[in-house]
Order: structure tokens, then C-alpha cells, then sequence
């Protein structure tokens, strides 16, 4: 029985070790990772390896007073190809007016840190950038 609770014990260590994680800010909003759409929004645990996370950019701005406006992107398309098991977190350009909004929405990139000082730049596609990558990657 012993020996049975350390076999699961271990392969219970081994598969946590081995995930990575993800959080987004409050204006990216996750809709599905991997084909599946119930996920915890701000806070995403990953395999190692590929994932395709759907997002959505949303913000609120208020253009006055009395009036506010929400700005939306379409779904826009994370593909992350996770070597190491790290706690990961996104990060949006300066966004602080809807001008901003609507080119961050023209030319989507978050950065991504590692949380051990590495950060890279990553563009977020739109449907028709995944789906053209999809096809030419099959040729």
C-alpha cells in the first residue's frame, strides 16, 4: 500500500512540475485554451508544448463624465509553445485612452515574462492569420 501511495505521490509531482502557467491582465479576457471554453479567465494552467489560447481584448473608457464606451476586439489567437515549466505573465502596451485601444486592437502584442527575466514579444493573430498559418503549415 505504501509503495502504491508513493507511485501516486510521484506521478502526481510529476505532472504538476511539469505544468506551466499563465496569467492575463483584466482588459484580456481568455475564451477557450486548446478548444476548451471553461477556463479560469485571468489565470491558466498549461502543459508543456504547443497551446492555442482564444482572447479577447475589452476596456472601458470614459469619454466624458457622463458617457463611457466599451472598447472590443474580435478573438485574437495566442499560439505558445511552452519549453519549461514557469509561471508566465502577459502584458499589454500602455493602454490608456480608446485611441490607444483601437491600435492596440490593429496590431495586437503582449509581452510575455517568464518570471526568471526572460520576456519576449508575442503577436496575437486574428482569425484569418491562424487559419492561413494552419494551411500553409500543412503544405
Amino acid at each position: 500500500m505504501k509503495k502504491f501511495i508513493s507511485v501516486i505521490a510521484l506521478s502526481l509531482f510529476s505532472f504538476t512540475s511539469s505544468a506551466a502557467s499563465v496569467s492575463f491582465p483584466e482588459s484580456i479576457e481568455v475564451l477557450a485554451v486548446n478548444g476548451l471554453s471553461k477556463v479560469n479567465s485571468q489565470y491558466l494552467q498549461l502543459d508543456e508544448g504547443q497551446n492555442l489560447i482564444e482572447l479577447q481584448y475589452r476596456d472601458l473608457f470614459e469619454s466624458n463624465a457622463e458617457d463611457s464606451n466599451w472598447v472590443r476586439s474580435e478573438p485574437l489567437y495566442l499560439y505558445i509553445d511552452l519549453e519549461t515549466a514557469a509561471n508566465y505573465k502577459a502584458f499589454t502596451p500602455s493602454i490608456l485612452s480608446e485611441e490607444d485601444a483601437y491600435q492596440f486592437i490593429d496590431n495586437p502584442t503582449i509581452k510575455l515574462n517568464d518570471g526568471m527575466g526572460s520576456e519576449k514579444q508575442v503577436s496575437l493573430m486574428t482569425h484569418g492569420q491562424l487559419m492561413t498559418k494552419l494551411l500553409l503549415s500543412k503544405q
